[in-house]
């Protein structure tokens, strides 16, 4: 992953025939725009001067003519960014492997697995749901209930809306920051929507990504404004969108509309999750730079 900065540039110019070099002078090397500029970065030392040796040329137009190669297939593409983000592709395979669990539940069938991965143990009588104790659930060591709620789905577009996060947050946060925090972030999101969905709602049967969506978010946002030059590259659109979104959600709208009940402590909690270890990395990532400064 590139971690030396070698230039901070205008936006304004136009670095492709400079990175095309690069490229097939096989320096390793990543551009990322950050505000009104634009910043090269490489891997190594050496890689560093040979980046700042081509810019000199390319500053006076001594480059020489590279022939730009024909773009990679989309399948080639889609299976390098597959093959760069092994955990978020993990994440998503393990919700698809559990989505079975939950079939039936609409018509009141709740298979074993679903009680062992909901937050609290159930069981039915007659038509209702009765829930076991928070306080027994924890102290009885089952822990992994703090967890696995994440992986339940009820129905085919909560899991395919929740996936589709999953993998165009995630992996961002995997190619910039690695899976030493995105790892954390997932477990701490997770663990922060399940407790405060329970806190404003009481036990209920609730799963899904969504909480761990918006921990992402709030991962993403911290560390994209107090790490500009690292930004995770999402739009600013997304952040007003999914803001939005958990806003409306409060208010009731969506019920009303008949479009779903929404687990809104989820997201909430989430959120407050993601921005929390947002911080908590940021500042770990500013000491560790200070550290290896001469």
């Amino acid at each position: 992953m590139a971690k030396i900065v070698v230039l901070e540039l205008s936006r304004d110019i136009d670095l492709s025939q400079f990175s095309l070099f690069l490229h097939q002078a096989g320096v390793p090397h990543r551009i990322n725009e950050a505000g009104e500029q634009q910043v090269l970065w490489v891997e190594t030392p050496e890689q560093k001067d040979a980046a700042l040796i081509a810019y000199e040329h390319f500053k006076r137009d001594e480059l020489p003519v590279v022939r730009r190669a024909s773009p990679p297939r989309a399948s080639g593409r889609v299976l390098q960014e597959v093959l760069r983000s092994p955990l978020t592709i993990t994440l998503i395979l393990a919700n698809i492997l559990c989505f079975p669990v939950t079939l039936g539940a609409d018509e009141g069938n709740f298979s074993d697995w679903l009680k062992e991965l909901t937050l609290l143990d159930f069981h039915l009588m007659g038509d209702r749901l009765y829930f076991a104790n928070l306080d027994y659930t924890l102290d009885s060591g089952q822990l992994w209930r703090l967890v696995t709620p994440m992986l339940l789905h009820f129905g085919w577009m909560h899991i395919v809306f929740n996936l589709l996060w999953v993998w165009e947050i995630g992996r961002r946060i995997e190619w910039t920051c690695g899976a030493r925090w995105l790892l954390p972030l997932v477990l701490l999101s997770s663990v922060a929507a399940n407790l405060t969905q329970y806190f404003m709602s009481g036990a209920s049967l609730f799963g899904g990504m969504s909480g761990v969506v918006f921990g992402l978010l709030g991962f993403a946002l911290v560390w994209s404004q107090l790490l500009p030059a690292r930004t995770i590259g999402l739009p600013r659109g997304i952040y007003i969108f999914m803001l939005a979104f958990l806003v409306i959600g409060f208010t009731g709208a969506f019920d009303l509309l008949q479009l779903g009940s929404l687990a809104n402590g989820a997201h909430l909690g989430g959120l407050i999750g993601g921005l929390v270890l947002g911080a908590l990395a940021v500042t770990i990532t500013q000491m560790n730079a200070r550290l290896k400064q001469p």
